[in-house]
Formats: C-alpha cells, sequence, structure tokens
C-alpha cells in the first residue's frame, strides 16, 4: 500500500474541485493519477471533511480474523526462517491455509516490515567445502552400482569417474555382475581396470 497522500495535498484537491477543475486538471497540476483524484473527490463528496484524513489506520483496525490469524501466522514463519523471503512464506501459508485467501506477495512484505523482521537475504548462501577439489582433475570420485534390475529382468552393474571440481564424467564402464576371481598375491598390483592407468605396487 502506497503512503498516504499529505492532508495540504487533499486540501488543495478539494478546493480546486469546487472552483470546478476537472479531475485530470487537478492530477497533472498536484502531479497525482487521475484514479487517485477521482477516487479522493469521490470519498469527499460522500463523506465530507472527514475524508481529508487518511483512513489507514482504520482500514487496519478492520482486518478480519481470518486475516489476523494469516498476519500471525506470516510473522512466526518469518522468525522461525529468518532467510525466507515473502514469496515463500506465501506458498507455506497455502500449504496451511488451503481454504484461506492469502494475501499477496507484497502486502506479505508490508506486513514483515511494520514488525521490525528486516528482509531476506538475497540468494542462496555460499556453503564453503575446504576439502572440495578447486580445480579440474586434482581429485577424480569413482561411484559404483551393483546388481541394478532392468526392465527386462537382466542386472548390470557400472562403474564411473567423476571429477570432482566440474563435476564431469569422465568415464564410465557398464558390464554384467560376475563371480570376484582370485586376489592377487600380497604385495602385487592388480591389473588395471579398462579406461584406468596403473598405479604402482600395491
Amino acid at each position: 500500500m502506497p503512503p498516504p497522500i499529505p492532508v495540504p495535498i487533499r486540501q488543495a484537491l478539494w478546493q480546486r474541485a469546487r472552483r470546478g477543475q476537472s479531475a485530470p486538471a487537478i492530477a497533472s497540476a498536484l502531479g497525482l493519477a487521475v484514479r487517485t483524484v477521482r477516487h479522493l473527490l469521490r470519498r469527499l463528496r460522500t463523506n465530507g471533511p472527514a475524508a481529508l484524513s487518511p483512513s489507514y489506520h482504520a482500514q487496519a483496525a478492520m482486518m478480519t480474523g481470518a486475516m489476523r490469524q494469516l498476519h500471525d501466522a506470516a510473522l512466526q514463519l518469518r522468525r522461525d526462517h529468518p532467510t525466507w523471503g515473502a514469496g515463500l512464506i506465501r506458498v507455506m501459508l497455502r500449504r496451511q491455509h488451503p481454504h484461506g485467501h492469502v494475501p499477496a506477495e507484497r502486502t506479505l512484505q508490508r506486513w514483515l516490515a511494520r514488525a521490525g523482521l528486516a528482509p531476506a537475504p538475497k540468494g542462496r548462501h555460499p556453503v564453503a567445502n575446504p576439502q572440495r577439489a578447486e580445480r579440474a582433475h586434482e581429485v577424480w570420485q569413482m561411484d559404483a552400482a551393483d546388481q541394478v534390475p532392468l526392465r527386462g529382468g537382466r542386472r548390470v552393474s557400472w562403474l564411473r569417474m567423476v571429477d570432482e571440481c566440474s563435476g564431469a564424467v569422465l568415464w564410465t564402464a557398464v558390464f554384467p555382475p560376475s563371480q570376484l576371481g582370485n586376489r592377487p598375491a600380497a604385495g602385487c598390483a592388480a591389473p588395471a581396470a579398462r579406461g584406468h592407468g596403473a598405479v604402482g605396487a600395491a
């Protein structure tokens, strides 16, 4: 909701209207929207001089019980989750009150501002992981899956090498499951798998 139009401007608007000026002429002279001028003139003609004062406080006092419940729930969601923005809070309110009239995101932002709850920080918080690779090929990850059933009933296994820094898949081998063979003698390296280089003595 925009800030209320100051009383002196309302008085000038009313005086110009009583002198016969049209709503577009008044709007141009006072820097207001024509729609706003027409709305104020309608209120002044209906309510008289009492309409010169803003009625925002009266509207706030008329908040229904259901809307008050949504208001309190929105503030509590922000207190419980300081990083949630008004958009996410609105989604959660719609889940909690599927049959209620959840206000617009802009209305929720005004509620939060009036309650002194600062806006949620923009974007996602950076997650620092000092152990994660920072350059390509600095660390490779090996992932394996065993006995994965296919639609035809057959089972397969696979090995996959992934670069930790970029997430790029470097190598994948898919093969049918098989029995483990004899292990190499102690102190001897096993033969390198296809796609891998020898790494030296075990």
